[in-house]
């Protein structure tokens, strides 16, 4: 069975992954069809490796759930949904692979059909971080702000200076770190690589980098500090680019909800190259220039960036505005606190400036936001409610 090209052209490997057709390829080994499928899609060959190491890495194994917890679990993912929080939705594939990291994988798949009305995007609300180790193990992390940190050889993670950890590390493996909205999380890579991840992200990633590269997939928003290695380049995966670092702090913005992505290089060199056009030249950003990403088209565009903090002063615990739309600015407070918050439309809105301490509770930052925007807000159950001042 080899799937359509024309289909499967602009798949990523979370569309790989929850594609029936391409599991049953993966699920036959000893036959030339991953093969023959990579010669029809060569455009999307790491796509197709990493999906099918993934797909049999995760295979349920000694780690399992009983059938009745495999039912609450999904029955959780459903209610979540049902919830219809506005700013905190996630890809069903984030959720299909945090269900995979907990020993489900087969209850799930077998009850896609059943679910069908709840698998195009399911909402990421868990109270906990995970994270997925190779070899199956999750560990659920209930803490605000998170740290782990693994060994030179990726066999050993420390999580948050107190839980140690240890998984069998191979060169198919992966991990996982899954941080819901309302949660951050700051990672040291087995090779040194410093990555603070956003609220509402996902990385994937080797406990070792065993290869000629160094490779990691966001989902999200992350500020990454590369530890240097001339001889192993680092590559950073989104779903429409792949950029590679040649050095060596920058802050990616990649949400797959979103339709902008961006790159902001604070120090060193970064290039970019476009999922949507595999034949165009690298293009290259030297620190204080932003890379603007726009879903469905191939072109790149550079920008000059004056102040760069306005994209990383999260990673500090606060946001800097500089003639924002409040629309946008409300998005990334929804996203930190994991609250719901609407705007009544209205085009005489002014833009914004100013900065906010994420340190406070949710209504102080809202009061703030109010006031330096000319708008009230009112609370609504569990909602929050911008608009105009008369």
């Amino acid at each position: 069975m080899i799937m359509d090209k024309g289909q499967y052209s602009n798949y990523t490997i979370d569309d790989f992954i929850v594609d029936e057709d391409f599991r049953e390829i993966v699920s036959k080994p000893g036959t030339d069809d991953l093969n023959e499928l990579i010669n029809k899609i060569p455009g999307k060959k790491w796509e197709i490796l990493q999906a099918a190491k993934l797909i049999r890495n995760l295979q349920p194994g000694g780690f399992r759930q009983s059938d009745i917890r495999k039912k609450e679990l999904w029955q959780q993912i459903i209610e979540q949904q049902n919830r219809k929080n506005r700013f905190v939705y996630f890809k069903y594939a984030a959720t299909f692979l945090l269900l995979v990291g907990i020993g489900s994988l087969a209850y799930l798949l077998n009850d896609q059909k059943r679910t069908s009305s709840h698998e195009s995007i399911a909402e990421l609300s868990a109270n906990d971080a995970f994270l997925i180790l190779s070899d199956g193990k999750t560990v659920a992390i209930n803490s605000k702000h998170s740290t782990v940190q693994y060994s030179p050889d990726g066999s050993g993670v420390l999580v948050n200076d107190t839980a140690a950890l240890a998984q069998s590390v191979s060169e198919e493996g992966l991990n996982q770190m899954i941080v819901p909205y309302g949660k951050r999380s700051f990672i040291i890579l087995s090779e040194g690589t410093k990555v603070w991840l956003n609220s509402g992200s996902k990385l994937i990633f080797p406990p070792a980098f065993k290869g000629k590269t160094r490779e990691v997939i966001l989902e999200g928003e992350a500020f990454f500090d590369v530890a240097h290695n001339a001889e192993k380049p680092f590559y950073v995966k989104a779903d429409v680019f792949r950029m590679k670092v040649y050095g060596t702090r920058f802050n990616v913005q990649a949400y797959l909800q979103d339709q902008d992505y961006n790159v902001v290089l604070v120090e060193g060199k970064v290039s970019i190259n476009s999922n949507y056009n595999l034949q165009a030249k690298e293009v290259f950003l030297e620190p204080n220039q932003k890379a603007s990403i726009i879903k469905g088209d191939p072109e790149i565009e550079i920008t000059a960036v004056e102040n760069t903090e306005i994209y990383t002063a999260w990673v500090d615990g606060y946001l800097t505005f500089s003639n924002e739309e409040l629309q946008e600015v409300l998005v990334r407070v929804s996203r930190f606190y994991n609250a719901e918050i609407e705007i009544e439309s209205n085009p005489n809105m002014e833009t914004i400036y100013g900065k906010l301490d994420l340190k406070d509770d949710l209504e102080r930052v809202l009061d703030g936001i109010a006031f330096i925007s000319k708008t009230s807000y009112i609370k609504q159950g569990n909602k929050y409610v911008f608009k105009m001042n008369e």
